[in-house]
């Protein structure tokens, strides 16, 4: 009988808007696997060992600023330590290259995809690019998981309005993630503007790249941010848009109230391979629309929900209506229900399981 998995996942301890690593650990402890995640332990545990290192974003390993050259190869060293130790390495493949890069973390990403002895990816067109580049590579498709019992789902939409102050009647479309850049500001408000449904009203409280409170040295750039700031969240509401700082994190409390209010969520990215956003709205039983690219686009299409060329305004606009069409039709119970059959926490928890076993079992 072998002995139970021991799994470290490299991820940071602490408060976090990101509840991939927590839920995805509660669910694989609940299938009897010795798991914690830590940075800290990542990088100075000396006298624990593991069967399994499982490495997420290589940013929360270096940095997501690293502009160091040798912490990159701290990062191989240390890679190297666990291997010695017996650790076999697991890595998720978020995204195809970092969001903000630079050569420092980009190199970090070749150190963690070379150094893997399986790679997880959240759908087949990551898994076929990978593959492509690494032929010998060993790569699992995983999907990702739900986030069941994270966040209250009894929430109705009309408490979750009331609460947010969203009048009863709107046609809510909700785009929750930070905006990374101003082309994805534009790409969703010229397609907000070409849109006329009745009643719209564009829910993005992390849309303006400008500050309540700038931190800019330079006393000009703070004052300009805080006069943007001021001056763009009411002129936006003149175009059925409620918006915020993109630096104005939602709160894993606050962040159920805007999905229950919702009826359409939408992944508002030029470019992007996975989304949690995608199984998030269909938890909560929403339409979701998003670009036709990485594994989000393939997903979206399987399950009949609308894609966009985001670089062309009327694909917007005509997903858009389509999701209207959508939901008023109860596309999102059937969402919900698709989730529940292949997201599941406890199904993808024993998926990973498998993966871990598979690396557990391979000849150092």
């Amino acid at each position: 009988m072998r002995t139970p998995l021991r799994v470290l996942v490299a991820f940071k301890e602490g408060d976090t808007d990101n509840l991939f690593v927590e839920t995805l650990c509660r669910g694989i402890a609940g299938l009897g696997v010795d798991i914690t995640y830590s940075t800290e332990h990542f990088w100075n545990e000396e006298l624990a060992s593991y069967d399994i290192i499982h490495l997420q974003w290589p940013e929360e390993l270096v940095g997501w600023s690293c502009n160091a050259p040798e912490v990159v190869e701290q990062l191989r060293v240390r890679i190297g330590y666990w291997r010695n130790r017996g650790a076999r390495i697991v890595y998720t493949r978020h995204n195809l290259r970092p969001h903000y890069a630079n050569p420092f973390i980009k190199a970090a990403y070749d150190v963690v995809e070379q150094a893997a002895d399986v790679v997880v990816h959240m759908g087949e067109y990551s898994y076929n690019e990978f593959l492509a580049e690494h032929p010998q590579s060993c790569n699992r498709i995983i999907p990702h998981h739900l986030y069941e019992d994270t966040y209250p789902q009894d929430l109705s939409p009309e408490v979750a309005r009331r609460k947010l102050g969203i009048g009863r009647t709107k046609f809510v479309l909700t785009a929750f993630g930070k905006f990374r850049n101003r082309e994805e500001v534009s790409m969703v408000l010229s397609a907000w503007l070409h849109t006329h449904l009745p009643g719209k009203y564009l829910l993005a409280p992390r849309l303006l790249p400008f500050y309540r409170k700038p931190w800019y040295r330079q006393v000009t750039k703070r004052w300009m941010s805080q006069i943007a700031y001021h001056t763009l969240i009411p002129l936006a509401r003149l175009w059925h848009i409620r918006a915020g700082s993109n630096e104005d994190i939602v709160s894993n409390d606050r962040l159920p109230y805007y999905l229950a209010a919702s009826d359409v969520v939408m992944v508002q990215r030029k470019e992007i391979l996975n989304s949690g956003n995608v199984p998030l709205g269909f938890l909560f039983g929403k339409v979701v629309i998003g670009p036709d690219t990485g594994n989000v686009g393939p997903l979206l299409r399987q399950t009949g929900n609308p894609t966009f060329d985001p670089d062309n305004t009327k694909s917007i606009v005509t997903a858009i209506e389509d999701a209207y069409r959508l939901r008023l039709a109860g596309h999102g119970e059937a969402n919900y229900r698709y989730a529940q059959e292949h997201f599941g926490l406890e199904q993808i928890s024993r998926a990973y399981v498998a993966a871990y076993e598979e690396a557990r079992a391979m000849k150092l």
